[in-house]
């Protein structure tokens, strides 16, 4: 499964039912999580594998697929998801339906993507833009005018930024905030970083 494209479908808000499909269509491996198997399963495609506590997936679903119950209480079914791909080795991988529903749940959920970015090579897509992990260094095309924003977890990493309004200069983000609200003035954007980072790029 490591060398295969994977998606990591949470049970948030999902793209309506065909454009769902076409997009999960280019995955190799479907991971859902929980509830979100009964999205998909509405699509007519198949869950490779349901992963979470189980207890918002139909018990009609649980039989029909591969499923991995992970009952740690003490973690939310993202947190213990992404721990099982790390067992299998997994180090790249695409997230949908990360945001939607509750936004406490949301902010919950990307303080675990922070905490998990030196495990993983991650893409969120959500309805608003696109969060990438950038690692050394990283070129953005078709930028020009889309709203950038830098989020650095680690505290004294130097980020130097080519493409943008306000630019960064080994600049330390000792904050996540404070690389938000940025501006790409160019159509190609460069961000090199020392360690990993989120970058988000509107649509």
């Amino acid at each position: 499964m490591k060398k295969e494209k994977i998606i990591l479908v949470l049970n948030g808000i999902l793209p309506k039912k065909n454009h769902l499909i076409d997009f999960l269509k280019n995955y190799d491996t479907i991971i859902c999580v929980d509830g979100a198997a009964n999205k998909v399963e509405n699509t007519n495609l198949k869950p490779d594998y349901i992963l979470g506590d189980l207890d918002s997936v139909k018990k009609t679903i649980i039989s029909k697929y591969n499923t991995v119950e992970l009952k740690n209480q003490n973690y939310n079914d993202l947190y213990k998801s992404l721990d099982w791909l790390k067992t299998k080795k997994i180090t790249k991988l695409d997230i949908i339906g990360i945001d939607g529903k509750r936004p406490d749940h949301m902010i919950g959920n990307f303080d675990i993507i922070f905490k998990k970015i030196n495990d993983f090579n991650i893409t969120i897509f959500t309805d608003y833009g696109i969060f990438y992990t950038v690692d050394n260094e990283k070129i953005f095309k078709n930028c020009l005018d889309k709203n950038i924003s830098i989020f650095s977890p680690k505290k004294q990493n130097k980020i130097t930024t080519d493409g943008l309004e306000y630019e960064l200069k080994n600049k330390i983000l000792n904050n996540l905030y404070e690389g938000t609200l940025n501006r790409g003035v160019k159509n190609q954007v460069k961000i090199e970083t020392k360690q990993k980072i989120f970058v988000f790029i509107s649509k």
